[in-house]
């Protein structure tokens, strides 16, 4: 079984509005932004902002149908779009998180510590470890 311990973010997609998106929700609506915990080679290839909540995050990416989501999809082979909307969990062991997804027939990928699937619907959902269990 897994065990999902909490939210760990929501995930948006802004299609060549960043700008207009990142006012809206900054100086319109004075939410809190933070530095994306992503690594270089994606915050250049990937724009967007992270807004701090005090329960989660709520993470806007710039996606279109451009090279970007072609990479990253090919990357995968598998159901979910890491670069897409999407929920992410925080699980309390991400390798019986992995397993439980085996053994039930789950299509899903794995890179790192994150895993990526889809929901009956084609919602993505990703799984991470949560650091209060780890």
């Amino acid at each position: 079984m897994i065990n999902i311990t909490r939210i760990n973010h929501s995930a948006i997609a802004s299609r060549d509005k960043m700008a207009e998106m990142k006012h809206f929700y900054e100086d319109v609506l004075g939410v809190t932004t933070v530095k994306r915990d992503i690594p270089e080679k994606l915050e250049k290839l990937i724009p967007g902002f992270w807004m701090q909540f005090p329960n989660g995050q709520v993470h806007v990416i710039g996606c279109d149908s451009g090279a970007e989501r072609k990479v990253m999809k090919e990357l995968a082979g598998k159901k979910g779009d890491p670069m897409g909307p999407h929920t992410a969990f925080f699980v309390e062991d991400i390798e019986a998180t992995e397993k439980h997804l085996g053994d039930n027939s789950i299509e899903y990928f794995r890179t790192g510590g994150f895993i990526f699937s889809s929901d009956p619907t084609g919602n993505t959902v990703e799984f991470q470890q949560d650091p209060d269990c780890a």
